[in-house]
């Protein structure tokens, strides 16, 4: 009779990219080590759009609106929304958990590991009234929660959080702290284990033409890129004849059409990619991130020692605020209001070497990132608690 390999329900939803790429990350390591679980992908919309308040009223899914008011930088709009949001949650409960019961009952998994905010509390009341005793594990893949009922909602078996300031959110809301899992830091693809340090950053500066010497400037912001990079990128080669940019344009085009224009024009000091899969030694061969405060891009960066500056402002997503304080606090980089103030930040970061080298301090001091192995461990300890337990 052959084995019955346990099924992980692993819940995704893609306002944003990060989600999506948490689970990727899952995915890949759990092939890479042989769980003894697979996941079982599957996207909030699909099982709950039918109920998509959003897409009755405008025909933009709940997922599109999101994208939507991060491509035109509404994000001024985003704490307003979310509260409306969460009373629509509220007031459509029972149909929304009925919804989750009605695709629960077709598959009963070993475990859930949701990868999701805002919706949390619904599939712990679906899964316990369709499955008792299956556990629902919460993976966080901000650095802190933004309550009320964003990530972290009771009852939960277990959260997986990858700082103290989100253990301490967890318990403080009632979560025993054995159910609270501090991970080493955020999750991040195996793939970012396999490269990095000295010969990447050797490899890379000789294959884009870059002298090692020189100071790289990396920019990334998002999956999609940001329009803002096109100035930005420009007014880094126009600030110091030797330093080289890297821009990396995601799911943009049109972005990556008008970096490719100035580029020709730059004298090999800018390259210019689309979406890519080289983010990790491309990161190896830079000295400095600029980002947006996405927990993804910094745990990125600090796993491979790389300092950051960001901005914080208005039209900072609420659940990435903290980000920019954890940067601060830990003296991990540098702040900044407004994306016109980096070059001079840069600046400033290239004339300090002490500074700098404080910076890599700060950063080397931080734990070694395995998140996303310990993230499977858990999971797996889950699935066989809830297997002896009947």
């Amino acid at each position: 009779m052959a084995e019955v390999i346990p099924e992980v329900l692993l819940l995704v939803v893609d306002a944003g990219g990060g989600h999506r790429s948490a689970a990727r990350a899952l995915l890949a390591a759990a092939e890479e080590r042989g769980a003894p679980f697979r996941f079982r992908v599957e996207s909030l919309e699909s099982l709950l759009g039918s109920l998509d308040f959003l897409r009755k009223r405008t025909g933009l899914s709940f997922e599109d609106g999101y994208n939507l008011i991060l491509r035109r930088r509404w994000t001024v709009l985003l704490v307003p929304l979310l509260r409306v949001l969460h009373a629509l949650i509220a007031l459509r409960r029972p149909a929304l958990v009925r919804e989750m019961r009605r695709f629960l009952a077709g598959r009963r998994p070993a475990a859930v590991l949701s990868v999701i905010p805002n919706f949390n509390g619904v599939v712990r009341d679906a899964l316990r009234a369709e499955h008792p005793g299956v556990p629902l594990l919460v993976l966080l893949t901000d650095f802190a929660d933004f309550p009320p009922r964003f990530w972290i909602e009771p009852g939960l078996t277990r959260v997986l959080v990858g700082t103290d300031e989100a253990a301490t959110q967890a318990r403080g809301i009632g979560i025993p702290p054995e159910r609270v899992a501090r991970l080493s830091g955020m999750v991040l693809h195996p793939r970012f284990y396999r490269t990095g340090g000295a010969e990447a950053r050797t490899r890379v500066c000789r294959e884009l033409g870059f002298p090692e010497e020189a100071l790289t400037v990396m920019l990334l912001f998002g999956g999609k890129g940001s329009p803002e990079m096109e100035p930005l990128a420009a007014r880094l080669l126009e600030a110091d004849p030797g330093w080289r940019v890297i821009a990396v344009c995601g799911d943009n085009p049109g972005l990556a059409a008008k970096l490719s224009a100035i580029a020709g024009k730059a004298g090999g000091r800018l390259f210019p990619v689309g979406f890519t899969d080289r983010v990790a030694e491309l990161m190896a061969a830079s000295d400095l991130l600029v980002t947006k405060p996405g927990p993804g891009s910094l745990a990125e960066a600090f796993h491979q020692g790389v300092p950051v500056v960001v901005t914080r402002n208005r039209h900072t997503i609420p659940q990435e605020r903290f980000n920019t304080r954890f940067v601060e606090e830990h003296g991990l980089g540098l702040v900044v209001r407004h994306w016109r103030e980096i070059p001079e930040a840069v600046a400033a970061f290239s004339r300090d070497p002490a500074g700098r080298a404080r910076i890599k301090a700060a950063i080397a001091a931080l734990p070694g990132n395995r998140a996303v192995y310990e993230a499977l461990e858990i999971v797996g300890s889950e699935v066989s608690r809830a297997d002896a337990a009947g």
